[in-house]
């Protein structure tokens, strides 16, 4: 939202949609295993799917299931959702921003046909001990997510700050990418951290103790320059990750 009330860096790039996207599914963490690590499980390559489970601090186990276009054809009823929401309706907060609605068919009385009961006997075929170890109960949580998107920044000169030098972005309002490679967040805090290096660089120069709103506007310009190069082979390569199937 920041990035679109600004004409001159919204200008630069679109938001582009990618072949692959995840269902999320949340289970208790499996007693023996370790809560220090990423875990990734992967059925035979005829599946077209794999799984990333990761332990969180809650002591439960977050678990993403990675699809593609491919995945859909041999598992229909993984389909995601159209991205067809009303704009007006984004940013409002809760489940609807990222996740489709309640998988189909979940207010049958009967489980079958449903998401969690099509996914619960999907992975007792092909990936059985995960499913015994994440057990039933956690295939009700599943949400299917819209197709993973990224922000293509496609001006010749890109930067990250507005003109007046008044505004400057980090993190996805600067260089929103695909999940694949796990960048996100450390792109951002890297970002949080260049831009405050090029404060105290600034001040340094100025020979300033005190840093005024002109030392941070001429910060914020240098740092928006020098970021995008950066940042932006990480973002295609990551796209580039989620329209492989791998």
């Amino acid at each position: 939202k920041v990035r679109a009330s600004y004409p001159s860096l919204s200008s630069q790039g679109n938001i582009e949609r990618c072949r692959s996207f995840g269902i999320h599914m949340m289970a208790k963490l499996p007693e023996d295993w370790a809560n220090d690590g990423t875990y990734v499980i992967r059925p035979s390559p005829e599946c077209k799917f794999y799984i990333i489970a990761s332990p969180i601090h809650t002591g439960e186990l977050s678990i993403s299931m990675v699809c593609y276009h491919e995945t859909v054809e041999r598992y229909p009823f993984l389909a995601p959702p159209k991205d067809d929401m009303d704009s007006t309706k984004y940013g409002k907060g809760g489940w609807e921003d990222e996740y489709s609605a309640l998988p189909r068919n979940e207010s049958n009385s009967s489980n079958e046909g449903t998401l969690a009961q099509n996914l619960a006997d999907l992975f007792e075929k092909e990936i059985p001990a995960f499913a015994y170890a994440i057990g039933k109960e956690s295939f009700k949580t599943a949400r299917v997510n819209r197709c993973v998107s990224w922000l293509h920044m496609e001006a010749d000169d890109v930067t990250y700050t507005a003109e007046n030098g008044r505004v400057t972005l980090i993190g996805d309002a600067a260089h929103a990418m695909t999940p694949s490679m796990g960048e996100g967040c450390n792109t951002a805090m890297e970002s949080a951290v260049k831009l405050v290096d090029e404060v105290k660089t600034t001040m340094k120069e100025k020979e300033s103790l005190e840093c005024t709103k002109e030392i941070l506007s001429e910060a914020f310009v240098n740092y928006g320059k020098s970021r995008p190069g950066e940042v932006i082979p990480i973002q295609e390569k990551s796209a580039a990750a989620s329209n492989t199937m791998r």
